[in-house]
Order: C-alpha cells, then sequence, then structure tokens
C-alpha cells in the first residue's frame, strides 16, 4: 500500500435515475498513488461511480472531495479541480475531425491558455510515452482501436491531471490490442499515478492494484488487497462473479 494524502474522499454517494437507485451510500477514499481497481457485474454502478467523481453526472446527495476540493452534488464548480481528474472512457471520444496531435493540444490550449510551443512539446512526449509518436498528424479514423485507446490517455495526461480514472478501457477492443493498452497504464501506475481503474482484466487487477473493489446493486460488498481478494473472497457474491470471470476466460 501506498502511504500517500487522501486524494478522493467519497461520503455516502447515492444517485438515482428516476425511481431507480444505482449507487446507495458508498463511501470510498483513495490515497495519493493508490490504484485501486473496480470490478463487479454490469449495472452494479462503478461506471456512475467514476463519472460522479468526474462531475461528468450530478448526484443525488453524498460527499466528494478530490484533492481537497469539493465536488457541488451538481457538478457545476467543475472548473475548480481545473482538470486535476483525467478519465478515459471505453469508447475513444477523440475529435474525429482533429488530427492526434490537435486532440492533445485543444484541452490545455483551451481549459489553460498554455502556449503553443509548450502544449506541443509535451503532446509529442506524451505521444512518445504511449509508443504512437510516429502517428501525431494522421487522424484517429486511420488508427486502430488499440492505438486510438492509447491517444485517448495521451489526451487525458496532457492536461497533467493528478487522478486518472479509466471506465473500462480496453472493453471496447479487439483482443489483440487489449495488452498495448494495459502497457501503456502498467507503466503510468509504476510512475505513482494515482488510478481508479473499472475493468474485468482480472490480470491487470492482480499485477497493478493497490485494492480491489467489488461492487454490486449500488453498493461495495468487498474490498481488499489483490492477494486476499482473488484467493480468499469472503463475500459469496464475489467467489461466484470471479467464478464466472474465470470460467469466461479460459
Amino acid at each position: 500500500m501506498t502511504s500517500g494524502s487522501t486524494m478522493i474522499s467519497l461520503d455516502k454517494i447515492h444517485k438515482s435515475y428516476g425511481s431507480v437507485e444505482v449507487l446507495k451510500g458508498v463511501s470510498i477514499g483513495i490515497r495519493a498513488g493508490e490504484r485501486v481497481v473496480l470490478c463487479g457485474p454490469s449495472g452494479s454502478g462503478k461506471s456512475t461511480l467514476i463519472r460522479c467523481i468526474n462531475g461528468l453526472e450530478p448526484r443525488s446527495s453524498g460527499k466528494i472531495l478530490v484533492n481537497g476540493h469539493e465536488l457541488h452534488p451538481n457538478c457545476e464548480n467543475i472548473a475548480d479541480l481545473k482538470g486535476e481528474v483525467g478519465m478515459v472512457f471505453q469508447q475513444f471520444n477523440l475529435f474525429p475531425h482533429l488530427t492526434v496531435l490537435q486532440n492533445l493540444m485543444l484541452a490545455p490550449r483551451i481549459v489553460r491558455g498554455t502556449a503553443h510551443e509548450a502544449v506541443q512539446a509535451q503532446a509529442m512526449r506524451l505521444l512518445e510515452r504511449v509508443k504512437i509518436a510516429d502517428k501525431a498528424h494522421a487522424y484517429p479514423g486511420q488508427l486502430s482501436g488499440g492505438q486510438q485507446q492509447r491517444v485517448a490517455i495521451a489526451r487525458a495526461l496532457c492536461m497533467q491531471p493528478k487522478v486518472m480514472l479509466f471506465d473500462e478501457p480496453t472493453s471496447a477492443l479487439d483482443p489483440e490490442m487489449v495488452k498495448e493498452v494495459l502497457d501503456v497504464m502498467i507503466d503510468l501506475a509504476r510512475e505513482g499515478m494515482t488510478m481508479i481503474v473499472v475493468t474485468h482484466e482480472m490480470g491487470f487487477a492482480r499485477t497493478v492494484a493497490d485494492r480491489v473493489i467489488f461492487m454490486d446493486g449500488g453498493v461495495i460488498l468487498e474490498e481488499d488487497a489483490p492477494a486476499s481478494f482473488f484467493t480468499r473472497p469472503k463475500h459469496p457474491r464475489t467467489k461466484e462473479f470471479l467464478r464466472q470471470v474465470y470460467e469466461h476466460s479460459h
């Protein structure tokens, strides 16, 4: 476990869509430099939870602090976070009419007002880091899914976030492209980036996570270090979920 200060604090987060309660009082604290994997069946509230952290979803009640900034329930003060939270989605969400380099440079230029030359230099460094610098002047439609997702990671990093959120970043990819994206994420983890990853990639969870959190039905049923989580799960639902994941992967 890392011993950083608390980077993200979620206290009794509730979220409903109409009469359907998707999050039922979820509380989590995540320290600086910690890597947390959120897993669980579809519809368990994992993606909704990280979208609340990033201000993409207003919440019904509960308190969210990111690096000491409190995010209002309706997210209208999201700008106060100053890009400290980066997010990578299942679908790559790149702008198809912009080149790879332009995709990376857009937010720092608009949100931060950073000088063009500085942003371009940083963007190229990040493209090298995700091993795709040779595609800087290509358009997203000319890239494979794995390449697009690596661009999306570089784009999120271009804002120099303190926290990276990943919402099933490999689930839309062909199997042979998954590794190239996971390798980039493993490198990030080794560099000490605070990460919350929603994923079914249990090998990644075993390798990288400090903590694995299992959600079902809008609540946390179990959380533990990977060694214990995978070898000695306590909750019957966790055992059943892991059994299904293993059966699916073999």
